[in-house]
């Protein structure tokens, strides 16, 4: 197994280079430059060239990704020419509130799924199982974008139950930033108020996160465990008298994990891709509505290091996938061994 994960390692960090590269050059091709934005509207072609020479941005494109990747090798992402504050500086403040928004929307895409796939095999074909179904259709196809501006729609300007956007109250004092998890800060303070503030204030980003994963979720749980419902093991458990919930729980649901893992693999995955989409709808000071700042000014290097990051998080969820799958079917381990 170590020698696995080393080998597994290798190609994230292969995989790693590559988007670096990648994502390097498409930046530097574009027909865009960032150096006529930090001159100002009204700047003339000696002050744009003078700015351009010193940021680098006028040197071959090869020599400004060489001193670029020994940044890299050295822990720096490079320097924001918006914020003027090295790029790992603002990743360290905006990282923990997507994480926050990430991590509590994945906890109730999970449960809910689950639950949902759970009640519709128990009686498929029957009004649960309908109605999860045609929830899933809808969702599958309502584009996240729309989505959010209808729950704001709704929750905001009709029944005004949640706030438009944002993270916390502005005219309310933020809980002492120790973990930038406002949840956990608001609870390490002693702070109920803050802690309801928050909730509130991730209700509708949740919200539409879950609504969006839940349809593709579901409908992979529920398929999964229909087709264990066949096999020979489980009509051997019935005939042995075991009751519904016993089968389901005790031997169906850890036989249909496998496929449910991939997909929320896959489904985590994308969402370190699109959370950008929910964070500028909802204004969510995270790294998604900080890149689409950076990338509206032509800033490469927060948008780099936003790619880098998402690629890091696709590297290790696979990895994690992967060490996970012969502990839940030791099967694969016989196979792959």
């Amino acid at each position: 197994m170590t020698g696995f994960i080393f080998k597994r390692l290798a190609w994230g960090l292969v995989v790693l280079v590559l988007v670096a590269i990648i994502t390097f050059v498409l930046s530097r091709v574009v027909p865009a430059d960032p150096a006529a934005f930090l001159a100002g509207q009204n700047a003339s072609e000696e002050a744009v060239a003078q700015i351009r020479s010193e940021q680098g941005l006028d040197r071959p494109v090869f020599e400004q990704f060489v001193t670029y990747a020994k940044g890299l090798v050295q822990g720096d992402l490079g320097r924001s020419i918006r914020t003027k504050r090295p790029v790992s500086q603002d990743m360290a403040q905006f990282l923990p509130a997507t994480l926050e928004l990430m991590i509590v929307s994945f906890a109730v895409y999970l449960t809910l799924s689950m639950a949902l796939a759970v009640a519709s095999v128990r009686r498929p074909g029957g009004v649960i199982d309908n109605a999860v179904r045609l929830l899933t259709m809808l969702g599958t196809g309502i584009p996240v974008f729309w989505l959010g501006m209808a729950l704001q729609f709704l929750f905001y300007y009709k029944l005004q139950w949640f706030p438009l956007g944002d993270r916390f109250p502005i005219r309310e004092i933020a809980p002492p930033d120790v973990t930038g998890f406002l949840l956990i800060d608001s609870l390490l303070a002693g702070n109920g108020s803050a802690f309801l503030s928050s909730l509130q204030y991730l209700a509708l980003p949740v919200l539409t996160v879950v609504l969006n994963l839940l349809a593709v979720g579901t409908r992979m749980s529920r398929a999964a465990l229909l087709a264990e419902q066949d096999r020979l093991y489980v009509r051997t458990a019935r005939g042995k008298g075991l009751g519904p919930g016993q089968v389901l729980f005790g031997h169906m649901l850890r036989n249909a994990l496998s496929p449910i893992l991939t997909v929320t693999t896959i489904q985590f995955g994308y969402l370190l891709s699109w959370i950008i989409l929910v964070e500028v709808i909802f204004s969510w000071p995270g790294i998604g509505l900080y890149a689409f700042q950076s990338f509206q000014v032509f800033d490469y290097s927060p948008v780099i290091a936003l790619a880098l990051v998402s690629t890091f998080g696709f590297v290790v969820l696979n990895l994690l996938a992967d060490v996970l799958y012969p502990i839940i079917d030791p099967r694969i381990e016989k196979v792959t061994a």
